[in-house]
Order: C-alpha cells, then structure tokens, then sequence
C-alpha cells in the first residue's frame, strides 16, 4: 500500500474492521439463543446467537478477536466484532449437507480524510455445527469501495459456542 491506502492492520483492526463477528437482535423467528437442537431435517439447529473466537491467518498471530456469530431464519447472519469492537457485517447463511453451513457477510467504512475512498469488506465462512460448537474457516477480500480493487485478502478460523438466552 502507498502512503495514503489503508494497511491490512489499519483495515481489520485500527479501523475496527475485521473479518468477522455478530449481533442480531429480533430477527429469528427460531429459539432466542443457539442451542444444538436439532432441525426438522435432523441438523443440528443454527440458529441464535453464538461467542465465536476467530483469527487470521497465519497460524500462530496471537491476534485473536472474540465476536458473536447471528443466524436467523431466512438466511439472515449478522457478525460483530466485541473484543475489539468493530462494525456489524450482515448477510445471508444456508445449511449444507449434514451439519456443514456457508454464509457470506459485508461491512464497509467511510474513506479517509484526504478524501481516500472507504473499503468494504467480503467474508466467505465455511462451518460445521456439532452440538454446542460451531467451527470453521473463513476468507476475507477488502475492496476499495470506489473502484472495486482488491486491497487484501486473506483466510482465518473461528470456533464458538452458543449464547444462552
């Protein structure tokens, strides 16, 4: 990056971007919080709200981030990063075959202020529920909000446990 693009570090956590986390509130018509019942196809149930800890690649960056993974019905996932704080990402999830789900989330923020174009931000996750445990991988792709040119890119793990109500 030049002196004025926004660093990797600067995107996901200055910036309090980051690859993923959740919030959803009011959403799911499902039970209020994730509990690994199962589904009227026999999967474990997705659905609620669940405190994931996630990290980037390389294997190793002590960098972890705690956030909460939102699944309603619908296919509607909301992710927010807690710890550290960053903006909600918001987009949609489908179950797989057994217990395996996808999901696709997007955040952005505001350019700098020499008038920089903003980034936005595309997570890919791919997880497996087992129970009261969801794990898996993810990869992320930062665009620059204004011409669509990848910035970064990279790959990362999460894995979590349902929030009770």
């Amino acid at each position: 990056m030049g002196e004025r693009g926004l660093g990797r570090r600067e995107v996901l956590f200055g910036a309090g971007v980051a690859a993923s986390g959740v919030a959803l509130t009011g959403l799911a018509a499902g039970p209020a919080a994730a509990d690994g019942g199962r589904d009227r196809r026999g999967r474990h149930d997705l659905s609620g709200s669940w405190l994931v800890t996630r990290a980037d690649d390389p294997p190793g960056d002590p960098t972890a981030i705690t956030a909460v993974f939102s699944f309603a019905d619908g296919g509607v996932m909301v992710e927010h990063d807690i710890n550290p704080a960053g903006p909600p990402f918001t987009g949609t999830w489908a179950a797989q075959h057994g217990d395996m789900f996808n999901a696709t989330i997007w955040s952005g923020f505001a350019g700098g202020p020499n008038g920089d174009p903003g980034a936005v931000i595309r997570v890919r996750l791919r997880g497996e529920i087992d129970r009261d445990e969801i794990a898996g991988t993810y990869d992320f792709t930062v665009f620059n909000a204004s011409t669509n040119a990848v910035l970064d890119s990279g790959t990362g793990t999460f894995s979590g446990a349902p929030i009770e109500a």
